[in-house]
């Protein structure tokens, strides 16, 4: 290849007829990603994808935020769908039976493939499993489970693994797939958020929630009331 090399390499990373997806899902939301991530264009990044499903978002990384020689990609799935994916039906209309082919045949197109660390599991035994490595990451998506409990683990562990200054981005925030509002991931994201209040900075997009790790900002206080020291019962709450 000749000098221009470099170039051509760029438009071939924007060429995405190359992939084969049968869910546009990322492609909604792609503009959105090319602007968020500017700042992380040619960094060294330690990347962390928690459900890749097709790779759709796994490529978008690989050829946009894995230029750094030293970057890294991690992505953990089963390939064997959420939740909703699950009956014959379901399994049928997404194609799960081919989806790991899928993944690994759209990732194989990508320049920078050979940074990419693929663990097929659960999300709860990987991320453990990178915790037990002392793994630290950058950037983080979560688009595993959309169940609000599996949701709320993710974040908490992918959390721990967060660098300060690091980004975290929630997919699906407003997807209500549940009528039951204890199973969507809308819950277990604000929950979360709450509990991370001290060393977060949010930005909602049209579905997703990025979230950007940064020092405590607000140190816990000592109660010093003792008659305070416990919460009311509140009455009306559905858990009495």
């Amino acid at each position: 290849m000749t000098t221009t090399s470099g170039t051509s390499h760029q438009a071939d990373r924007q060429d995405r007829s190359r992939f084969t997806f049968q869910q546009g899902w990322f492609e909604l939301i792609r503009d959105e990603w090319e602007k968020l991530t500017m700042s992380l264009r040619g960094k060294k990044l330690h990347v962390l994808e928690v459900g890749s499903f097709e790779g759709a978002s796994t490529t978008w990384i690989l050829d946009n935020l894995m230029d750094h020689a030293e970057s890294t990609m991690t992505v953990i799935d089963t390939f064997e769908g959420g939740m909703e994916h699950q009956g014959a039906d379901n399994a049928q209309n997404y194609n799960i039976s081919t989806l790991e082919n899928r993944f690994r045949a759209n990732v194989a197109k990508c320049e920078h493939v050979n940074k990419l660390r693929v663990m097929k599991a659960r999300s709860d035994d990987a991320l453990l499993a990178l915790r037990q490595e002392s793994a630290h990451f950058d950037f983080i998506y979560v688009d595993a489970s959309h169940v609000a409990i599996d949701v709320l683990h993710d974040a908490v562990v992918c959390w721990r693994m967060l660098n300060v200054h690091g980004v975290m981005v929630f997919d699906d925030f407003r997807w209500k797939g549940y009528m039951e509002d204890c199973y969507n991931p809308h819950v277990a994201i604000l929950g979360f958020l709450r509990c991370a209040a001290p060393e977060i900075e949010t930005r909602e997009t049209e579905s997703q929630m990025w979230v950007t790790k940064v020092p405590n900002r607000i140190p816990a206080t000592p109660n010093p009331d003792p008659a305070l020291y416990y919460w009311e019962k509140d009455k009306n709450s559905a858990l009495e």
